[in-house]
């Protein structure tokens, strides 16, 4: 089998003015302050947004000197904390705004909130406004989805080759100018998220979240499954959440329709002053009464974590998604070709892919050369 990667690199390489994480960051600054803002969905004062990612800039060197370490509340901030330190060091005294990735906003805002003691809703609602203006800036009217018309042909026929295509981007480019499926393990434009779906499972429950949104289908794409985080854990989490509740309340569901005990205990649950515990309890009502709702699954990843044969890696930056490489390493794979930018890349793959590492299994081209051959007439 083989199996391809793809990452915001190809998105880079054919809408370089577009989609670079400057361009990006700079977009959703000028984007505040747009006449057709969608001030409906994600900010009443678009304004506000500009202040505060300049405000969570200003921290950014204090971040990098080691001034918010105390602040950090689990392992996973830990390691993004890390990372984020090892990234930026080198750019300290040239630092500008449009040069922190925007997903590491996301890890500014929870310091920042640690430190001025900010809990959820708050840090929530904040957090998922940055998330909602990210995603409007990627999507960029659109344009995003008209890169596969840049393509190349020598480029179609490179991706036409793979058995299977996985991706974290967001856009359907590669299944548009290949007309094959791609796997989207971070999620798509084109699916919505089960909060705003009025089938799902959980907008059955009685306290549905769609009852409170009045969802516009002109910005259908704000309201996908896309993640975006600052970890790979977070990622992790998420992409494994609906499996894991789909698992745990089937177990129970079965238990209810055979066990007149436990049948017994669940009702009771449905009446409790716990809403966490109420929910459950009406969820495995309903789970025992139509054997096939469940939680949507939409991320694929454990396609990309049982694949086998060869994996090529192509615009995917080894700065961040460890939880990517931590199953392509896990994986039965034979062999790894990473298409790499820079030396520095190379040694960091080689950190990330340890067990492929060691037998010798990975195999680096220089992805300047790809381009150059696939824009050869």
């Amino acid at each position: 089998m083989r199996n391809l990667l793809v990452g915001n690199g190809i998105n880079i390489q054919f809408g370089k003015s577009d989609y670079g994480s400057q361009q990006i960051v700079l977009r959703i600054v000028k984007n505040c302050e747009r006449d057709d803002f969608p001030t409906h969905i994600i900010i009443d004062c678009p304004h506000y947004m500009k202040s505060f990612i300049g405000q969570l800039y200003l921290e950014s060197r204090s971040i990098i000197n080691g001034m918010y370490d105390s602040y950090v509340t689990c392992t996973a901030e830990k390691n993004s904390l890390a990372a984020f330190k090892e990234h930026y060091k080198d750019k300290i005294g040239t630092l500008k705004v449009t040069d922190i990735a925007f997903e590491d906003y996301y890890l500014i805002h929870d310091l920042v909130c640690h430190k001025l003691k900010i809990t959820n809703p708050e840090q929530f609602n904040v957090r998922k406004a940055l998330e909602i203006s990210y995603l409007y800036s990627i999507y960029n009217d659109e344009k995003i989805n008209e890169l596969y018309k840049l393509f190349p042909d020598k480029f179609i026929t490179f991706l036409l080759e793979f058995d299977s295509i996985f991706t974290t981007n967001y856009d359907s480019n590669v299944e548009l100018s290949t007309h094959k499926t791609v796997y989207h393990i971070h999620g798509d434009f084109n699916q919505i998220d089960d909060v705003y779906n009025a089938d799902s499972f959980r907008n059955q429950l009685p306290d549905a979240p769609i009852k409170n949104i009045e969802i516009d289908e002109n910005y259908f794409y704000l309201y996908s499954n896309a993640i975006t985080t600052h970890c790979g854990e977070y990622k992790e989490f998420q992409i494994h959440q609906a499996t894991l509740a789909n698992q745990s309340v089937e177990k129970m569901a079965e238990a209810y329709r055979t066990d007149p005990k436990i049948k017994e205990e669940i009702d009771s649950w449905t009446t409790s002053s716990n809403s966490l515990t109420a929910n459950l309890g009406l969820a495995i009502q309903i789970k025992a009464q139509n054997p096939y709702i469940k939680f949507s699954e939409d991320y694929h990843f454990d396609k990309l974590e049982n694949m086998d044969g060869c994996i090529e890696i192509l615009g995917l930056s080894p700065w961040n998604d460890f939880h990517i490489f931590e199953a392509v390493d896990n994986a039965n794979i034979e062999k790894c070709i990473y298409y790499y930018n820079s030396e520095k890349a190379c040694s960091r793959i080689c950190q990330l892919l340890p067990r492929l590492n060691s037998h010798n299994r990975i195999e680096f081209k220089n992805v300047k050369l790809l381009w150059e051959e696939m824009n050869e007439k």
